[in-house]
């Protein structure tokens, strides 16, 4: 009798206590849901030297006057034809309305390793781009794109 009194107190606490959980998760995300701007869907492909560019991450930085919007930063990555699409807050979800400045970078990592490396040093990689420098920043990148609620928003980003 003391077992079960025992086992049906606790399976209760389990039941109290992940119903307070469900129930704490749900506002939480009610509430960060209402207070995000409107994102719309967006895709596009991107050329480096007439070429697909796979393995780059896009990033679109919105310009937009509404306060809620500005400086939002949606991000994508191309995959084997340079495809990509852009998620602001869930996966493949798109991006705030307006205008954006874009960057976008390709890199590899080496290993700096000496002629002799010790096996016991743990030698940090270097990051040897695989794009223009220029196209890093959203300053000095030179591209942008107008996001319209309305769509179609599939956008060609060619790079020199």
């Amino acid at each position: 009798m003391i077992i079960r009194a025992s086992a049906i107190r606790v399976a209760g606490i389990c039941v109290l206590f992940t119903a307070a959980i469900v129930g704490c998760t749900r506002r939480v995300d009610d509430k960060w849901t209402k207070m995000r701007p409107q994102v719309f869907p967006a895709t596009g492909t991107v050329t480096y030297q007439d070429k697909p560019c796979a393995g780059a991450t896009v990033m679109f930085e919105a310009n937009s006057p509404d306060e809620k919007a500005r400086g939002k930063v949606a991000i994508g990555h191309t995959d084997s034809a340079g495809g990509f699409r852009m998620k602001t807050f869930k996966e493949y979800e798109g991006v705030v309305a307006g205008p954006h400045r874009i960057s976008i970078t390709k890199s590899e990592f080496i290993q700096n390793l000496p002629p002799n490396p010790d096996p016991t040093v743990d030698y940090p990689l270097i990051e040897k781009p695989l794009l223009p420098a220029k196209y890093k920043e959203f300053q000095t990148s030179g591209l942008t794109v107008d996001v319209s609620p309305d769509g179609p928003n599939s956008f060609l980003l060619t790079l020199e």
